[in-house]
């Protein structure tokens, strides 16, 4: 069972309620019944039901002004509209379980905000029961039904033109009605910041610059379901500093990725570059460094684009560097690459080269013999470039081709006499299914041991030749003889010049150049000459090496390069260190270095490695130095190229920044509102420009975020502030300057938080349970209350007092101690009010100001039973009957008395003190139960007398006696018996009718009906002559004697049989 305890803070999220539900006798109900509802919803609205149990009936413990209850079904609804806004303000103070006298339940405290857990501390008489109580929390759901408001529609400020990026701007703040969620309001500038020249906070609203007039729209939205806006105005007027660099949007770089057919004038990507300065310090793209006419970058969009299609077989990576430089003064920049990767199509057809081929093979050579082999290339990749051989024409019937090695064999032995020669057409297809536009042409001689092929005077020829001669140029000349008479022999280039660098005269040998040969992009060829004497066929190897020429200048690996140097750096420093390269050789591509322009003589390079140094001091008043460095081949004509090196002068930074105390201290109030300025700190630092200027951070000391600083020194509150949680900062400030290698000095700044009011005092329980010992002299202590305060001062001073005056007990308004004011009798108590407990509410206050602040706790104090009193018979003397014969472990009867101590001052025990000396009988002594454990016999024994103690358990324990008569009752066990077994009697013959004869007497054990006795003549009465006059006085008279019978003897002897009975 689940209840909110009283006395605890009011959660900021919903106010519940917690309703007490009366339910009927000993029906089970959950624990704990939780519902919610949210707020604004019309009377009538569902809320939830309770479990229930057929045939019962359920209420609230008492009439609710906002919820009702179904009687028999138990649905919940509300009774008015309810308002959570309204709601929350309200203290609800609960009382929790009356009527817990026997202490059947005890409240634990729960890790749940406001909720008190009770659980069963006792097994429940259910004799006594008259009704269950559940608690019933329901739970007020806040919907978004507040916009935020802002403390004005339009902001203005005026901030100087020089504060650095994150100084403060204005600090805007709005309020939400809602709670939760609905009331956790998020700031953002949605217009007026397209440029980016602003931040604002996201929870606190600070904006900051991150720089002419703008107008900035402000919006405050809350974070419920369906959100709700508010929007404020902040104008903004500042003025730019060239203060930041140009920064990409990607500074690490672009990887870009682009098929090789796409047409000229495709976009490869917009490059976005930021600038947080304005005007001529905003941001120019360009200059572009990247082969010339393949791409173009508009500097003004950004687009960078094509400007000729591209072909990845010739280039399938290009890595290009984009310059951003904005027109400040000085002007700043950032450098970003962009690494184009170009995609394989298949744009490319298998091509054969050599396209003609020569082969020849001795006749009758077993089938499956090498005749030769064709090779093409395809330069696309994966299967674009994976080629297939196929015969397309020619005798197939004789030859075939592997169709990825291209190796030609035969299928059958050729035999000359039947054809000296044969031509195949070979055609190659890629996995793209392009074929190559030109088929190869396969000659193949079958030759006989008679046929005397060409052959060439040399074996290899080799030649050389100078790069950039002139078309036709005159290389070489091969010549090739043959042994038969009248043969013309023809010569060919076959492989080996793919590009078609040369050309051969067919008839006389000669090989010229056919294109302008570049040694730069090739150094060296090896030609495959054929020469032709009719169908047969010789070769040989040309081999021709490309001579350099000093056709190429060096060129810079930097396109623009600046460099920072200090004022005071020394002679011989190295300042920069240039690299250039010549793609000649030898000499002609050896490069050195030398100094074109050389401003007041202030620089020298080393000419072999580039190394520039100073030989002489810098002037700070300069600025910068333009430096034009030259890059000279050895070769001849010589050859050389240029770059500019900007130089620029620092200042010596060697002044330290300077505080101007050694230390500050402040102290604020903790209620100070989150974006508040309340201390500014200063330090000055001697060196000029941006040595001297400073800048502030905070370090150390800073927990929770609590504190900001601005650039300009200016501290400010960040976060809400807690003197409860911390009363003191120690905050280490540094303030660096701006230079390349800053300096920097630190400071401590203590803050000192002042106390407001804002914590209300809390007890350390919402509900005290006291036990107080009956019968003590007023003044006695019952317990002690506590409660404390997080504030400080008078702020945190309690005072504790009754809600209402209380006739019974005392409280010490500063120790917080109860006393009773009289003595106690718990069993009085009892009668007077129904139970011996006190439910007391008690209040803290503290001595704050303006208003104190207070807490209210319950207070439950149980009268703590003594053992005064003895144990009490219901009777004095109890009564019962047994049979006599009674079985063994017969219940005789059940004794009870009470106890009104409680606890084991109430636990009584019975036992027989007196009366029970024949161990006849036996009592429980938990219930008082007498039981037969013995044999009786009433004629023995005809009652018993039995005195009954009952004792409680108390340390000294009390005691009370009654007494238990048993009479036990006879039952007809026993025989009647004569004194004699035989009587003899002499009686004559002529006695009178009805004279008495004799007597006889017989006794019975037994009493009662069980020892009345009746005598009859049972046997040998045969005529009668005998009777018995009272058949309970065993008299016999003479009933026949008129005359004597004559067959009787003088002397006869009669036996009578007399029989004997009781009326048991």
């Amino acid at each position: 069972m689940g209840l909110l305890s009283a006395g605890s803070p009011s959660p900021s999220w919903l106010p519940p309620f917690a309703l007490l539900l009366l339910l009927p006798l000993h029906v089970s109900a959950e624990p704990r019944q939780v519902f919610q509802v949210r707020e604004e919803q019309p009377p009538g609205t569902w809320v939830g039901t309770i479990v229930t149990r057929p045939g019962f009936t359920y209420r609230l413990s008492e009439h609710h002004a906002l919820f009702s209850i179904n009687a028999t079904s138990g649905a919940l609804h509300t009774r008015a509209t309810i308002d959570r806004e309204s709601l929350a303000s309200d203290v609800m103070d609960l009382v929790v379980l009356s009527r817990n006298e026997q202490r059947h339940f005890e409240v634990q405290s729960s890790k749940v905000p406001n909720l008190s857990l009770i659980k069963v501390a006792a097994a429940l008489d259910r004799e006594l029961s008259r009704s269950s109580v559940a608690s019933l929390v329901i739970f007020v759901n806040d919907i978004n039904d507040h916009p935020p408001v802002f403390g004005q529609s339009v902001y203005r400020v005026n901030i100087s033109e020089e504060v650095p990026p994150g100084s403060y701007v204005k600090g805007l703040s709005a309020t939400d009605c809602d709670s939760g969620l609905n009331a956790n309001l998020k700031y953002s500038i949605v217009s007026g910041n397209e440029l980016g020249w602003f931040c604002i906070s996201e929870h606190s609203g600070l904006v900051t610059t991150t720089a002419s007039q703008v107008v900035l729209n402000i919006s405050a939205r809350d974070q419920g379901v369906q959100p709700k806006f508010s929007y404020a105005q902040l104008v903004v007027a500042i003025l730019d500093v060239n203060d930041q660099r140009p920064l990409f949007s990607q500074p690490d770089g672009y990887q870009v990725s682009l098929a090789e057919n796409s047409p000229s004038g495709t976009e490869l990507l917009v490059l976005s570059v930021t600038d947080g300065d304005l005007g001529d310090n905003g941001t120019v793209l360009g200059p572009l460094v990247a082969p010339r006419r393949v791409f173009r970058l508009d500097p003004v969009s950004g687009k960078l684009s094509t400007i000729s299609q591209l072909d990845r077989e010739e280039q399938d990576h290009y890595s290009l560097q984009v310059l951003a430089t904005d027109l400040g003064s000085p002007p700043l920049s950032s450098v970003a690459r962009v690494n184009v990767s170009l995609l394989d199509v298949n744009d490319n057809s298998p091509v054969f080269y050599p396209v003609q081929y020569f082969a020849h093979i001795q006749e009758n050579e077993p089938a499956g013999s090498y005749v030769t082999i064709v090779s093409a290339s395809d330069p696309d990749l994966g299967p674009n470039g994976t080629i297939k051989y196929s015969i397309s024409a020619g005798d197939n019937s004789r030859f075939q081709i592997h169709g990825q090695t291209g190796v030609i064999t035969t299928k059958i032995a050729l035999d000359r006499e039947e054809k000296t020669a044969y031509q195949l057409q070979i055609v190659a297809t890629d996995g793209g299914n392009l074929q190559s536009q030109n088929q190869a042409i396969v000659t193949i001689t079958v030759l006989d041991t008679q046929d005397n092929p060409p052959v060439f005077n040399q074996v290899v020829y080799s030649f050389v030749v100078f790069e950039n001669v002139a078309l036709g140029y005159h290389v070489g000349t091969v010549f090739a003889s043959t042994m038969d008479l009248n043969t013309n022999i023809t010569y060919l280039i076959t492989t080996g010049d793919q590009r078609g660098m040369f050309a051969i005269n067919k008839v006389m040998g000669q090989i010229t150049t056919a294109s302008i040969i570049d040694r730069e992009e090739q150094a060296f060829y090896q030609l495959k000459v054929v020469a032709s004497g009719g169908a047969i066929t010789g070769d040989t190897m040309v081999n021709i090496t490309v001579k350099d020429l000093n056709d190429n200048s060096p060129h810079f690996l930097h396109a623009v390069e600046s460099v920072n140097v200090v004022e005071n750096w020394k002679a011989g420093h190295t300042i920069f260190q240039a690299k250039a390269v010549d793609p000649d050789e030898g000499v002609n591509g050896m490069v050195i270095y030398s100094l074109k322009q050389n401003p007041k003589g202030l620089f020298t390079i080393n000419e072999q490695n580039g190394a520039i140094s100073l030989i002489g001091p810098l002037d700070i008043n300069a600025g910068s130095y333009q430096v034009e460095i030259l890059a000279s081949d050895m070769g001849v004509p010589q050859r050389s190229s240029s770059f500019i090196l900007t130089v620029s002068v620092h200042d010596v930074n060697d002044n330290p920044p300077v505080f101007d105390q050694l230390s500050y201290e402040v102290t604020i109030s903790e209620s100070e509102p989150v974006n508040s300025r309340f201390f500014k700190v200063q330090a000055s630092d001697r060196d000029s420009g941006a040595n001297g200027e400073v800048a502030y951070s905070i370090i150390e000391g800073n927990s929770g975020d609590a504190f900001g600083i601005f650039p300009d020194g200016q501290l400010y509150i960040k976060s809400e502030l807690d003197r409860e949680l911390q009363e003191r900062y120690i905050l280490l400030v540094v303030a660096s300057d701006r230079a390349v290698e800053p300096l920097s000095a630190t400071v401590n700044v203590t803050i000192i938080l002042e106390d407001v009011n804002d914590n209300r005092p809390l007890f350390n329980s919402t509900n005290y349970v006291f036990y107080f010992e009956e019968e003590q002299n007023g003044g006695s202590s019952v317990g002690k209350i506590s409660a404390v305060d997080k504030d400080f001062g008078q702020n945190g001073e309690v005072r504790y007092s009754f809600e209402n005056m209380q006739p019974d007990f005392e409280l010490n308004t500063i120790s917080g101690e109860i006393t009773s004011t009289h003595q106690f009798d718990r069993e009085t108590l009892m009668r007077q009010r129904g139970a011996a407990v006190f439910s007391l509410t008690v209040i803290v206050t503290d001595q704050g100001l303006p208003k104190p602040l207070k807490d209210q706790a319950t207070v439950q104090i149980y009268m703590k039973d003594i053992n005064d009193n003895a144990p009490k018979f219901l009777k004095d003397l109890y009564q019962a009957t047994i049979s006599e014969l009674a079985a063994n472990l017969t219940q005789v009867l059940r004794v009870s008395a009470s106890d009104v101590d409680e606890g084991s001052n109430g636990l009584i025990h019975y036992s027989v003190i007196k009366g029970n000396e024949e161990n006849q009988f036996t009592i429980d002594s938990g219930t008082g139960q007498v039981t037969l454990i013995g044999k009786l016999d009433h004629e023995a024994t005809a009652s018993y007398s039995l005195i009954i103690q009952a004792v409680d358990s108390g340390t000294v324990s009390l005691s009370s006696t009654c007494t238990l008569s048993i009479d036990v009752l006879d039952e007809n066990d026993n025989s009647p018996s004569f004194p004699k077994s035989t009587l003899l009697v002499d009686v004559l013959e002529n006695m009178r009718i009805g004279e008495l004869v004799s007597s006889v007497t017989a006794t019975d054990s037994d009493s009662g009906d069980n020892a009345d006795l009746h005598y009859s003549i049972t046997g040998t009465n045969n005529h009668g002559t005998f009777s018995n006059h009272f058949s309970f006085s065993g008299s016999f008279i003479h009933r026949h004697s008129s005359h004597n019978p004559p067959s009787l003897p003088h002397f006869l002897l009669l036996l009578l049989v007399v029989s004997l009975s009781t009326s048991g």
